[in-house]
């Protein structure tokens, strides 16, 4: 996987994980602003007596629309949005077992979801990017490309919430991820590695902190 080629590689078999629809409604109710949040995909994380027990659900309409329009052939408007939550709940895993092996088992504090957030967005976008770029014929990333993603990455996601809580996570992680893969993009490839595997190490008030003294447009 990707994500842990870049972090650090958890010893997890995700697809073990993997929960049913009945399994899905069971433990939404247990969660109050499952109520506001789409269907289409969910990662649940319990922790008991010391472990940390993951329940990751994608929906059938998700995966018929993967099927329907594999991204392995390339991404186009039919797939991005699927692809895009579908890379981003398994992120969420990821990271959650990442934290929950470093010490960080406050799995439901505030900062432990934000943070959650924030990394899935920021590796989404540039995940997809190695993606269109893969199915270049030149196999790099065109400026339209990147507007493109762009586009469906933080200009199309609703965070229209009636919770101002929910609201507030996502629309927080769309302006932060957005300005912090703005800056990313401006750094020599060479460098980007490095500046991934620093940033994830920071604890989410000091990530905000330094998104926000990132030169560019104010953010969240």
């Amino acid at each position: 996987m990707l994500t842990e080629r870049t972090y650090h590689p958890t010893g997890v078999n995700f697809e073990e994980f993997l929960i049913s629809r009945e399994r899905f409604r069971y433990l939404s109710q247990f969660d109050q602003r499952s109520r506001e949040l789409p269907d289409l995909a969910r990662v649940f994380f319990r922790s008991v007596t010391g472990r940390l027990h993951v329940g990751i659900y994608y929906s059938t309409e998700l995966i018929e629309a993967l099927e329907t329009h594999d991204p392995r052939t390339g991404l186009s408007e039919q797939n991005i949005t699927a692809f895009r939550v579908f890379i981003e709940e398994i992120n969420h895993a990821v990271h959650g077992a990442l934290k929950f092996m470093e010490g960080q088992t406050n799995i439901h504090g505030e900062n432990f979801v934000r943070d959650l957030e924030l990394q899935a967005k920021i590796d989404g976008y540039f995940l997809l990017k190695y993606f269109v770029a893969y199915f270049n014929r030149s196999r790099q990333l065109e400026q339209m490309d990147r507007l493109w993603l762009r586009h469906h990455l933080f200009e199309c996601d609703d965070t229209d919430y009636d919770s101002p809580e929910l609201a507030g996570l996502y629309g927080e992680a769309l302006a932060l991820s957005e300005k912090y893969t703005r800056f990313v993009d401006g750094l020599p490839p060479h460098e980007r590695l490095q500046e991934f595997r620093r940033f994830r190490c920071l604890p989410y008030e000091m990530k905000k902190q330094y998104i926000r003294l990132l030169p560019g447009a104010p953010c969240y």
